[in-house]
């Protein structure tokens, strides 16, 4: 097709030039027309100009074919015709019985963008899809980290290598894991102001990204066209995923990993997220009723809702005692020191000055913070005074910071107890399933999907959002009595391999996918509407 309007764009570019730059002749602009069919197109000139452009404009796009570069492309083709338009007006003054006419040079800029938008849409509706017996995926996520959300996303893709892609919006270690796991991966990058719009961000900043945003749809509804369903997996990337899976006429699936609510979202991002969820989805899978029922409450469609927790992988490996050792040395933890760990991203919200202010009233105790600050300039003062914070007298020597890890199960053998501090309600909670199978006491704050992973007194503790004394006697009750952070940990590793078993939860979200192929009944998800994420 490429080589086809090229040819053809030669052509209509030799046939333009010619009507353009030739005198006209006995009031006819077409000599070989009847007059009266000549003198017509004279009265519809505008119109004529207008459809003349627009034809040259899809060959000149089909020309091009460009994947990638949309706005430069779109720039490169209405800058290139438009201007060769006025230089033809200019030169068409020095022609006998012709004169230079703005209205055509209008009519050329207006028929010009007309033709790009045909031409896109004739270059997406041309893309034909990959041959597969099962549907294929096209999973989409923000991001380049590696979060919960992509940990979990990890898990799914891969089982889906052979016939599914990831799409992401950011470069990172999330793709360089994708790729050790034999999983496609594609990267339309963002721009660093869109990449800095978070979950806060108002309406003006949001703004000056629309153009990226619009771009980054277009493409990524040109690579949906190759798939049977777009899975979404983020709130950021359901933004691009909705309208692209619409134009590309696929189904969408919406993973949400968050609790819609205005701690977590500013009012726009809150009215986005849920009116693309609204408008495009045809399936929302939320990872804890916690986040259903916020889904719901901000006024999200129970349409197609359904609940799947996230899923782990079971194993009876744990770390050897010399990889304990090895681990001790490289923290300058004592031989025998009572270890606090917390995982997860250095951000106030996670709670980590909540545990140091604690740990004041626990002297015994050292704390490892496995985790970075991730995202924002927020988050990296916040780990800063982080660190100012541990250093103080009664604090020092005490509190490792051990910054990103990929490989997390040492730490978490090495632990004698798991600490989840978030001040606000989290969707899920996953540190809190892996300290369960690590056969680690939990002390979790109970607050949104946390409340639904434990049992307290039996399959840990739980304590209130940001209350340092509270965490404090939880941890001094442990560390007291050993037989019962052996009770807890013993109890919440069987709780959570029945509940939390990755193969059982790839089965569901499995269902999910199938139900939206175009052959699928949507009814066939109801048997998922009420699924249980207690143990």
């Amino acid at each position: 097709m490429k080589r086809l309007a090229r040819i053809f764009l030669a052509f209509l570019i030799l046939a333009g030039l010619w009507l353009a730059l030739k005198p006209t002749l006995g009031n006819r602009r077409i000599p070989f027309l009847p007059i009266h069919w000549s003198q017509y197109l004279d009265l519809v000139d505008f119109w004529f100009n207008f459809g003349a452009f627009m034809i040259l404009a899809v060959v000149a796009w089909l020309a091009i074919s460009p994947g990638s570069h949309l706005r430069h492309a779109a720039a490169l083709v209405l800058s290139a015709i438009t201007a060769g338009n006025v230089l033809v007006e200019q030169v068409q003054r020095g022609i006998p019985g012709r004169a230079m006419d703005l209205a055509d040079v209008l009519a050329g800029f207006i028929g010009t963008l007309m033709g790009i938008v045909i031409g896109f849409a004739i270059q997406l509706y041309t893309i034909h899809k990959r041959e597969g017996s099962k549907p294929q995926v096209l999973f989409v996520d923000q991001t380049g980290r590696l979060g919960g959300a992509e940990l979990m996303l990890l898990d799914i893709a891969a089982a889906r290598a052979a016939d599914s892609a990831v799409l992401l919006f950011q470069d990172g270690e999330f793709r360089e894991a994708l790729d050790e796991a034999k999983v496609e991966t594609r990267v339309f990058a963002l721009g660093e102001h869109a990449v800095a719009v978070d979950k806060q961000a108002g309406l003006r900043r949001i703004f000056h990204i629309v153009p990226e945003l619009i771009e980054r749809v277009l493409q990524t509804a040109m690579l949906a066209r190759e798939f049977d369903v777009v899975y979404a997996n983020t709130a950021k990337a359901l933004v691009i995923a909705g309208p692209a899976s619409f134009l590309a006429r696929r189904r969408l699936v919406f993973h949400l990993h968050d609790i819609v609510s205005d701690s977590h979202f500013s009012t726009m991002n809150r009215f986005a997220l849920i009116g693309s969820a609204n408008a495009f989805a045809h399936a929302v899978i939320a990872n804890s009723e916690a986040t259903k029922q916020a889904f719901l409450s901000a006024g999200g469609s129970v349409e197609h809702l359904s609940v799947v927790p996230n899923g782990f992988k079971l194993t009876d490996t744990r770390s050897t005692e010399n990889d304990l050792q090895d681990l001790r040395k490289h923290l300058s933890l004592p031989e025998h020191a009572w270890t606090v760990l917390m995982a997860g991203r250095l951000t106030p919200w996670k709670g980590q000055h909540v545990l140091l202010k604690a740990l004041r009233e626990v002297p015994e105790a050292h704390a490892i913070f496995l985790g970075d600050a991730l995202f924002t300039d927020e988050d990296r003062q916040y780990a800063r005074e982080l660190r100012e914070t541990a250093a103080e007298p009664s604090l020092a020597g005490r509190v490792h910071f051990v910054g990103f890890r990929k490989d997390t199960a040492t730490f978490f053998d090495l632990a004698n107890v798991i600490v989840h501090a978030s001040v606000i309600a989290e969707p899920f909670g996953r540190v809190i399933v892996e300290g369960m199978l690590a056969a680690k006491p939990v002390i979790a704050t109970r607050a949104g999907g946390a409340a639904e992973i434990l049992t307290h007194d039996q399959t840990g503790l739980f304590v209130s959002p940001n209350d340092a004394k509270e965490l404090a006697n939880a941890l001094r009750r442990l560390h007291a009595d050993r037989t019962l952070a052996h009770h807890l940990a013993t109890t919440a590793c069987e709780a959570a391999r029945e509940a939390y078993g990755l193969d059982a939860v790839r089965s569901k979200i499995e269902h999910v996918i199938q139900s939206c192929t175009p052959t699928a009944s949507t009814p066939s998800l109801s048997n998922l509407q009420h699924a249980e994420i207690l143990p």
